[in-house]
């Protein structure tokens, strides 16, 4: 089907300035869109021959708005020809785009990429994690790195992604990353959703990756039987960071609560009721929804541990996630478990030690 290309200038007289002069506007119409602009020239009113969308005035101002009109008629057709050529897919509001230069032609894919991990970098505490950032950091750098090692540019144009770049970025990340199943599906959906922002944004018209399917990983609950978790509580560990770490961990095995909501636990979200029952009311970072979790003796036991140890009201001083995570491995290790250990485990176990205890 052939495109309806046209294009024409007019003056708003609505606008009429004090000197005059009316401000000439451009108007791009394309398959029924539509997309308007000021051309930044200005002419007068009784000059301006609304048939031929130009002046026909003859002094020096009135020449150089035709002289420039005619430049950017130009330029109007030379960027639709080179998006009709390269793209395939155009819309008025593109071709506005790339003649008043609002946006770099064509957009490529690092360049979103980068764009939405400052977006996430900017909401952080709003409606975004630090470790959210954190992964959008780190899908950018490996997929910089493939395109660089692949195809030896620095980045890559939507209008240039084929089915095969999928294919082989699936196959870099496994082959020469070494990630996991999970790992490599986590960063095909950022790569998925940067063609998701392309495609809104109009830059590409379809998904040149559509029929893709990763391979799933293979889902293993990751389950500590009653004896294990009895190996963390009671094996002895003289280190007071580890230790404070095992008591974290044994925390979450009975609220169910993760590493960012002990974190972020505050004295305030620890209620009691008229019965002597004490609860946590908080809401989820990752979620983002209400929870009220009983507490039951132990980690009662384990908040009077550490009474006051807490800063700006918060009820544990909790350490890093990476330092966390090592002295999770160690505690493992010490109590000589079968699998390796991870503080994400303490909440996968939280319904066995809720009814065993309550």
């Amino acid at each position: 089907m052939r495109s309806t290309f046209k294009y024409l200038f007019y003056i708003d007289r609505n606008k009429t300035k004090k000197n005059g002069l009316c401000p000439v506007m451009g108007r791009i119409t394309l398959d029924g869109g539509i997309s308007q602009f000021s051309t930044g020239l200005e002419t007068a009113p009784e000059l301006w021959d609304a048939k031929a969308g130009q002046s026909i005035g003859k002094n020096l101002h009135e020449l150089k708005v035709n002289r420039e009109l005619k430049e950017l008629s130009k330029s109007i057709e030379t960027h639709y020809a080179r998006m009709v050529e390269n793209d395939g897919y155009i819309t008025a509001e593109r071709v506005k785009n790339a003649v008043l230069g609002i946006a770099r032609e064509p957009t490529t894919l690092l360049k979103e990429l980068e764009e939405a991990t400052t977006e996430i970098e900017k909401s952080i505490g709003i409606n975004h994690q630090v470790a959210t950032h954190k992964s959008y950091v780190n899908a950018y750098m490996n997929l910089s790195r493939f395109i660089k090692e692949k195809y030896g540019k620095e980045d890559m144009a939507f209008n240039q992604l084929e089915y095969s770049f999928i294919e082989d970025y699936d196959l870099y990340l496994k082959t020469e990353q070494r990630m996991a199943t999970g790992s490599v599906q986590q960063h095909m959906i950022f790569l998925r959703k940067m063609i998701k922002r392309a495609m809104n944004k109009g830059i590409i018209s379809r998904n040149p990756f559509f029929g893709y399917v990763p391979d799933q990983p293979v889902s293993k609950h990751k389950w500590l039987s009653s004896e294990d978790i009895e190996k963390v509580m009671t094996t002895p560990i003289e280190k007071p960071s580890v230790d404070f770490v095992r008591d974290m961990f044994v925390f979450g095995v009975f609220t169910g609560l993760s590493y960012c909501d002990i974190k972020s636990l505050r004295k305030e979200q620890i209620l009691s009721d008229s019965g002597g029952n004490q609860w946590i009311s908080i809401k989820r970072k990752k979620t983002n929804t209400e929870s009220v979790v009983p507490l039951l003796d132990i980690p009662k036991e384990i908040i009077r541990k550490y009474e006051g140890t807490g800063e700006d009201g918060k009820v544990f001083k909790m350490l890093c996630m990476n330092v966390v995570c090592s002295y999770t491995k160690q505690i493992g290790k010490l109590c000589k478990l079968s699998d390796k250990l991870t503080f994400h485990t303490a909440r996968q176990n939280r319904f066995y030690y809720w009814l065993k205890h309550s």
